[in-house]
């Protein structure tokens, strides 16, 4: 039986090349791992310059301003100025499509509710308010030879939300309707605060010194 497959050549008596395939398998497996690496490594750096301009979005709306709108709005206006930078602008925000994105923020001033009401704390009074950016990483999205495709929906892709959370100063509305409120409350003590109050009402004025 063995001399019948030597005579029909069933048997490969030349193994020559083998080595030739299995170092252009391993180079091709090395150099996509390479590949892998230098994307999740690049993507996180670039996530710490998404979480940098997530962070001065928040401050910038945190400072205190005329009314809560203006604060939104002077946040807004820092996003804004940060993806005009060139470099920025090249990285996040590339109109023939970059490898990352970031989104809209999304601005939460605690005013009537609005607040990360996802994330869990054990301090209920303490507002979680803020900017979150909506990050997405076209970069990690790949097909690599012999590992196959790194996202489990390659159209969907990957998405992270990059959030800082700071506190909003009180505004000078803000500020004003609760001094009035104090000394409403004031007079509203007693008798004698009335007449000492309504006595001078007319040269009452309130101030607000960015403290309330």
């Amino acid at each position: 039986m063995q001399i019948a497959d030597r005579m029909s050549g069933k048997f490969i008596n030349n193994s020559r090349g083998m080595m030739a395939a299995d170092f252009i398998f391993s180079l091709t497996l090395c150099v996509g791992l390479c590949i892998v690496l230098f994307a999740l490594t690049f993507t996180l750096s670039m996530s710490e310059v998404g979480q940098y301009i997530a962070f001065s979005t928040a401050r910038a709306h945190a400072a205190a301003h005329v009314d809560p709108d203006q604060q939104m709005a002077q946040g807004m206006a820092k996003y804004k100025e940060l993806l005009k930078n060139p470099v920025l602008k090249e990285v996040f925000a590339n109109p023939n499509g970059g490898w990352f994105t970031l989104g809209q923020p999304t601005i939460k001033n605690g005013l009537n509710g609005s607040e990360f009401t996802e994330y869990k704390v054990d301090l209920k009074e303490i507002p979680l308010t803020g900017v979150r950016l909506t990050f997405q990483p076209k970069l990690l999205n790949m097909k690599i030879a012999f590992l196959g495709s790194t996202a489990e929906d390659s159209e969907a892709g990957y998405q992270a939300n990059l959030t800082a959370f700071i506190f909003r100063e009180p505004s000078q509305a803000e500020c004003m309707d609760q001094v009035k409120a104090r000394n409403s409350a004031i007079l509203n003590l007693s008798t004698r605060y009335q007449t000492l109050g309504l006595a001078t009402s007319a040269k009452y004025i309130p101030l607000e010194d960015n403290g309330c």
